[in-house]
């Protein structure tokens, strides 16, 4: 392997092309005998960097000989897939030896990958393997891919991005189909971005037109629910403080002359529904407020706003 680096370091300074700058072809010569000099060293990451590095400086396909090469003993199986491809597209003055013995490498890289298959109606989505991008849509071609679980994404200025995963196995095809969702634009005057309340647009969508929207603000609609439950907690527990203040009056408050006074006990039965109303509405106030937050930032408008404004600062109070 060290040997056919060292040949290909030989066809490169006698066969590439003479056009293009002298200056640059120098430069690539001399970042590949430093590369080749790495590799012989057992140093391939070293000598990847320096080969890519040469390809940057004057793109000669005969380089992309090396750094398949350098892809393969670093295991990475696509990439060097890649580069030999490319080599055999470009090189096409080189000996029939090496050309075979490229085509074996591609054979025998192919047997141990899997394709996938991307399918896509939208046009012109940039398409991602495992955050690697691979074109985009319509793909000419299927994406080689190792054995195992991968991530593909596709993306679209006008569309939410779509995320799948796909299983590969070695030597077969996995089909995945990218549905991108349309993402609707509003276009709001300035009087009714001023204008907080009802979104009266939003309510009269029909069944399943603003399921983008609302996935999309999920979290608003989370603490704004939140905002409602609690407050009717602090209602439910306000409503027990009263029952039994009214209780214990009537038995033995002011309300029965008969028993001047409520027992400690009584006091802090009441006392102790008191408190779990207060907490309640303190707990809806900081919802109201992480409603308020959320609405800001994810951009779309909270109709329990009103709600939540008027729970602020509201506390249950008793007095015997």
């Amino acid at each position: 392997m060290h040997a056919t680096c060292l040949i290909m370091l030989a066809i490169l300074a006698q066969a590439s092309p003479s056009t293009g700058v002298p200056q640059a072809k120098a430069q690539a010569q001399a970042l590949l005998g430093q590369g080749t000099k790495l590799y012989q060293q057992g140093d391939v990451a070293g000598a990847l960097e320096k080969f890519n590095a040469a390809y940057a400086a004057y793109p000669s396909p005969k380089l992309m000989f090396n750094i398949a090469q350098a892809d393969r003993d670093l295991g990475r199986p696509v990439e060097a897939l890649e580069a030999f491809e490319k080599f055999l597209a470009g090189a096409a003055d080189t000996s029939l030896e090496t050309v075979a013995d490229v085509r074996k490498s591609v054979a025998e890289l192919q047997r141990k990958l899997g394709r996938i298959q991307i399918d896509c109606e939208t046009a012109g989505a940039e398409v991602s393997v495992d955050g690697k991008s691979v074109g985009v849509t319509p793909l000419p071609e299927m994406i080689w891919a190792t054995h195992g679980r991968h991530q593909v994404t596709a993306k679209h200025a006008s569309a939410a991005p779509a995320i799948e995963d796909v299983e590969v196995t070695a030597a077969s095809v996995s089909t995945v189909t990218m549905r991108l969702r349309p993402v609707a634009v509003s276009v709001a005057t300035p009087a009714s971005k001023a204008a907080p309340g009802f979104d009266l647009q939003a309510a009269s969508r029909p069944s399943g037109a603003g399921e983008g929207w609302l996935l999309g603000r999920k979290w608003t609609w989370v603490a704004a629910g939140s905002t409602v439950l609690l407050a009717v907690g602090a209602i439910t527990a306000g409503l027990l403080m009263d029952s039994k203040f009214d209780s214990l009056r009537s038995s033995c408050g002011a309300g029965n002359p008969a028993r001047p006074g409520c027992s400690q006990r009584d006091i802090d039965s009441v006392s102790s529904r008191q408190t779990t109303a207060n907490v309640f509405w303190g707990l809806a106030a900081a919802a109201a407020v992480t409603t308020g937050v959320l609405f800001y930032f994810e951009g779309q408008p909270v109709t329990v706003a009103p709600i939540a404004g008027g729970m602020t600062g509201a506390t249950a109070r008793v007095g015997f």
